[in-house]
């Protein structure tokens, strides 16, 4: 079954029905920010071609250990030290010391975004270097959020760092580390 945005797609209202399961009925597409509020204990479910995609359970099915946040963005490098002069010297990340860099079969360190990390690891990259979008947005990446993009901008141009700006006109630059991930800085 292909995977489809939900923005794209019909959204369905949940009703009960008589056998006390939730059916669905269809009615037109609403932007996220207005979409309605569900009733607790309902299902929202979206038309997918002839099946149904369950996009939120009843909150008795909801996983009982409680996802809260992400805690770390895992890196691979193949030189440390070249990707802590990028993440650590010009993006200006700090060491998070309390993290372990010893008791792994491989080189690595952590770094402060916010409340969360990236644990970068001097590891082999399975991801080819070339053939990639050339817009980060399009491939796999990691998105942080700053202050002020135009700062960022002048910073990566000092550097000779590559960049796109986000395609939906939105304050957001795209640029990749040494190693090819790609990026996403977003102003908030």
């Amino acid at each position: 079954m292909a995977t489809r945005c939900l923005s794209s797609l019909a959204l369905l209202s949940p009703s009960p029905s008589s056998s006390g399961k939730v059916a669905a009925m269809a009615s037109p597409p609403v932007p996220s920010s207005a979409a309605p509020r569900r009733r607790p204990g309902t299902r929202l479910s979206v038309a997918t071609g002839g099946e149904q995609l369950v996009t939120a359970q009843e909150a008795s099915q909801e996983p009982a250990y409680g996802v809260v946040s992400i805690h770390h963005v895992g890196i691979l490098c193949e030189n440390l030290e070249r990707s802590m002069a990028f993440y650590k010297d010009l993006l200006g990340l700090k060491v998070n010391p309390a993290r372990p860099t010893d008791k792994l079969p491989y080189r690595g360190a952590w770094l402060w975004v916010g409340s969360e990390m990236i644990h970068l690891m001097e590891l082999p990259n399975p991801d080819p270097l070339t053939g990639r979008p050339e817009h980060g947005g399009r491939d796999r990446h990691t998105c942080m959020a700053i202050k002020d993009v135009l700062k960022l901008k002048e910073i990566f141009d000092k550097a000779g760092i590559k960049y796109t700006l986000s395609k939906s006109g939105r304050p957001a630059i795209f640029a990749r580390d040494p190693d090819g991930n790609a990026l996403e800085f977003t102003q908030v």
